[in-house]
């Protein structure tokens, strides 16, 4: 049953509209909203709320806008056990798969306990004693010039490679049709339990994307001595990597609750924003 909803949306003009509908329609359905703070200025009203007052609060997380827009509360929702709905109000968008044209009619569902829901992978992070989450991947490449870099790659305490490439990425079946798709990785339903680990440009080519199973431990230490490396986690966090520092990557063992469309199937929604067939 969800009585406090907490929207979350690209702060941009042509969003405006599509607040306020959302706005109307769970206030119809006797929804409590909370407004992030981004949005509430854009409609110039208050109070807004930060994205944690929302996670900890709501029975729901509303996002409205693209795919970054939803990973920015994707690590903050799963902590706080709330689903999140993704509106899409582009183009291109895995996560935020429901349309705006359904938006009233999905959020009614949703109120109504008619939701489909998908539980979805998220990987933790460790960085020295830090610990990050990750819905789509985490990447360790150059911060700015492309420059190939050496990184070491353990898996369950096993030596892999020593991989001289641009970067390499972890990530989970959800982020398959991200960067690692782009770097050439397989697509992977997120039913599958297991994790991808995608070379970027790698020096040799017979070093190829890897589907690990999903209670592997990986290990990725930087070789090379090269200030300018970086670690990239779903694009929102980029911390610096040194000489001989190394990250550890496993799945978290709690899934984030995606609520998935009514209308179409996983495979239905490759072939649409892939343009298969067409």
């Amino acid at each position: 049953m969800v009585k406090i909803a907490g929207i979350v949306a690209k702060p941009q003009r042509q969003v405006g509209r599509y607040l306020r509908r959302a706005m109307r329609v769970l206030e119809e359905m006797g929804v409590k909203v909370l407004v992030e703070k981004k949005a509430a200025n854009l409609l110039k009203i208050t109070p807004g709320f930060n994205i944690e007052e929302i996670a900890v609060s709501a029975d729901l997380i509303v996002v409205l806008g693209g795919d970054g827009t939803f990973l920015s509360v994707a690590s903050r929702a799963v902590t706080a056990g709330v689903p999140v709905a993704g509106f899409n109000l582009g183009t291109l968008g895995f996560l935020t798969e429901m349309t705006k044209e359904s938006l009233e009619n999905c959020l009614r569902d949703i109120c109504l306990g008619r939701a489909r829901y998908s539980e979805r992978k998220m990987l933790e992070i460790e960085i020295d004693s830090r610990r990050f989450l990750a819905l789509n991947d985490v990447v360790i490449s150059m911060a700015s010039i492309a420059r190939i870099i050496t990184l070491s790659l353990v898996l369950n305490g096993s030596r892999v490679a020593e991989i001289r490439a641009d970067g390499l990425i972890v990530s989970t079946p959800t982020g398959s049709t991200a960067y690692s798709l782009s770097a050439g990785g397989p697509i992977v339903s997120p039913a599958v339990n297991g994790l991808l680990i995608t070379p970027i440009c790698p020096h040799s080519l017979t070093f190829r994307s890897l589907v690990v199973p999903d209670d592997s431990l990986v290990q990725i230490g930087l070789v090379s001595r090269n200030s300018e490396t970086c670690v990239t986690i779903d694009g929102q966090t980029v911390i610096p990597l040194e000489e001989g520092q190394e990250i550890r990557v496993m799945v978290h063992p709690v899934p984030l609750r995606l609520v998935v469309s009514p209308d179409v199937d996983y495979y239905g929604l490759l072939s649409q924003k892939l343009n298969w067939g067409n």
